[in-house]
């Protein structure tokens, strides 16, 4: 783990780095193919957009089309007596 964050560190003094932190609505792609890989057992690769799921190429056609991804939080009410 120290080699690790050495080497990172040592990245940093020679690179310039932005890291940005991207909420869920701003990344939806990327949460679509992990919510995928978690849910198939086994590899799964695409090589092409063409190979990807209908509603990830849906979500890849409204990005390329800068559409707004709104997410939806449904809150759960809990009654107590």
């Amino acid at each position: 783990m120290i080699l690790e964050i050495n080497s990172i560190q040592s990245l940093l003094r020679v690179l310039t780095v932005r890291v940005v932190h991207s909420l869920r609505e701003g990344n939806t792609l990327a949460d679509f193919l992990t919510n995928l890989a978690f849910d198939f057992a086994g590899e799964i690769n695409f090589n092409t957009a063409d190979q990807l799921p209908a509603k990830g190429r849906c979500i890849l056609n409204m990005d390329k089309l800068g559409l707004p991804n709104i997410r939806r939080i449904e809150k759960k009410v809990m009654y107590t007596d």
